[in-house]
């Protein structure tokens, strides 16, 4: 059945979510689970909802590349104090700034709630999950859009926040995969959604119904209600009489349930081909690009074993990256973290980048402060210290030694959901292993990253023109081909790698500028195409 709803429909059911949301978040102040949230955040637990709300939808918007006045409008009727600053005037840019930067923190409410569920064998993380979910369907749908894209985003969203609703005291308040999945990919706010949005928030048939499907025939089942019409929010709890299985059709819907699931499992996988892909683009790196697929495999069947069970195979995901400057460390870091968050290993997969600078003090008892401070914001994903051999062999006096002590402690600490990758000189990486035991058993994933031959560089200039929106003059990838053969040794190594070959670019970029502003009128070919008097400098140079 499909069912097209009018914007004013869609606005109508998305108030109506909204409201349910905020009675949640009365519930976690009633019962003093959002104290000591407020000493931290200094705002009420409405407050984090409305800045949640705000940039979630603001991110999906941008993801589907609808963010146009219908959007906006819908967006701003949801808010009451505007917490994300969000006008008609204001920049799309700023905007999805701020709520990038927000939606990259703990989802805090999640948190609480999943925490009260332990405590209370409730399925209120569940239940906000499902409203808030309702909303970004709301959103999706105006002016009568289905596009595949916003399912794409909606399930990789459910992906990042499963494990806040998963009940492990009570696995029948789990969400059920299926549910979510014909949600998404049946292309309609489906009935059982238009009977919880206008329920005022009566939410235990819905749940039975709908919700929570795990074990429903093996247990009796606590189910809750929000009373959502009265100023305060009141849970009341009643028990569920164990049901009988219906075998007709629980086994048809069991028959569909593997497929569904299988399904929604996929949009996860699509979006690690698509970095695989990302990885397999790169130009050069072939011997990297094997270390990087092989270790994807290892992860892989590493994930099938722990479903059957099979004991546990001891691997280490930190990394030492060795190679001259330039040659695709830092790129290589930022993409592992992308795959390993794909494969759960960590809950992000964001970068930090730091250095000697960035871990080192220079009193006594700060050091191990600043360590602690780098580690904890990279917890999610991965740490990436460039030039970390610049940590040892600063003589007794030094503090690089008590930052690796205490890199080393934290890197155990945070086993589960850190990943650190140090990367420097080949020669100068080893004494730095050697500096510490710890090291030494942390890290033994190795992979080096050779130079870049003079056609690779070429191949990376042409890529970065093309992306910009370029082409090169005929003959002009020769000249450059030549006059990157022709350096020697040392010019060579001074000139960077890829780190070079952007400057090199970023130079013709700016000659070329130089030669069009003299220009009157510029046709779209001309503002394209980059000539030989775009790289007449390189004679100088000769």
């Amino acid at each position: 059945m499909t069912t097209a709803y009018s914007n004013q429909q869609l606005y109508h059911m998305a108030d109506e979510n909204y409201r349910t949301l905020k009675s949640f978040c009365a519930l976690l102040e009633t019962e003093g689970y959002w104290e000591q949230a407020e000493k931290v955040l200094h705002m009420k637990s409405e407050e984090v909802l409305e800045l949640y709300v705000q940039s979630l939808l603001v991110c999906f918007a941008v993801y589907c590349k609808h963010m146009n006045k219908t959007e906006r409008d819908f967006i701003a009727s949801l808010s009451v104090r505007n917490e994300l600053s969000f006008t008609e005037e204001t920049e799309d840019t700023k905007v999805f700034e701020a709520a990038e930067r927000f939606q990259k923190n703990p989802p805090i409410l999640y948190q609480l709630l999943s925490l009260r569920d332990v405590e209370h064998d409730s399925g209120t993380a569940g239940l906000f999950f499902d409203g808030v979910l309702n909303i970004m369907l709301c959103l999706s749908y105006l002016d009568g859009k289905r596009e595949a894209i916003a399912t794409k985003y909606l399930g990789i969203y459910f992906d990042r926040i499963s494990m806040f609703l998963e009940n492990a005291k009570n696995p029948s308040q789990a969400v059920d995969s299926k549910y979510i999945f014909k949600k998404l990919c049946h292309g309609v706010l489906e009935k059982s959604n238009e009977e919880l949005i206008y329920a005022a928030g009566d939410f235990a048939l819905y749940k039975r119904r709908h919700l929570f499907y795990k074990d429903k025939h093996m247990a009796a089942v606590h189910v809750a209600h929000v009373e959502a019409n009265s100023d305060q929010a009141v849970l009341s709890e009643e028990t569920k009489v164990q049901e009988p299985m219906l075998p007709l059709e629980e086994m048809l819907e069991q028959q569909e349930e593997k497929k569904d699931k299988d399904i929604l499992d996929s949009i996860g996988a699509a979006h690690l081909e698509e970095l695989l892909e990302e990885l397999n683009g790169l130009v050069g790196l072939n011997e990297v690009k094997t270390e990087i697929r092989s270790l994807v495999n290892l992860i892989k069947v590493r994930k099938m074993r722990e479903k059957y069970c099979l004991p546990e195979i001891e691997m280490s995901y930190h990394m030492v990256f060795t190679g001259n400057p330039g040659t695709g460390k830092t790129t290589l870091a930022r993409l592992v973290g992308k795959i390993y968050k794909e494969l759960g290993i960590l809950t992000h997969g964001e970068m930090t980048e730091t250095d000697r600078s960035g871990l080192v003090a220079g009193y006594v008892g700060q050091t191990a402060l600043k360590v602690k401070e780098v580690v904890e914001k990279a917890v999610g994903g991965v740490l990436f210290i460039d030039e970390a051999y610049a940590l040892a062999g600063g003589g007794a006096n030094d503090f690089g030694g008590e930052a690796i002590d205490t890199l080393v402690k934290l890197m155990e600490d945070h086993r589960d959901n850190l990943v650190v990758i140090v990367a420097g000189y080949t020669e100068e990486m080893k004494q730095f292993l050697k500096s510490n035991t710890g090291l030494v058993s942390r890290f033994n994933r190795f992979i080096h990253f050779p130079d870049y031959t003079t056609q690779e560089l070429v191949d990376i200039l042409e890529g970065m023109a093309t992306k910009a929106g370029l082409k090169l003059e005929d003959g002009l990838k020769d000249t450059i081909y030549y006059y990157l053969e022709s350096m020697g040794q040392k010019e060579r190594e001074n000139f960077g790698n890829a780190r070079g070959i952007r400057n090199f670019f970023e130079t013709m970029v700016v000659n070329q500028a130089n030669r069009l502003v003299t220009m009157t009128d510029c046709s779209v070919e001309q503002l394209t195409l980059i000539k030989a008097e775009d790289i007449a400098w390189l004679e100088e140079k000769k």
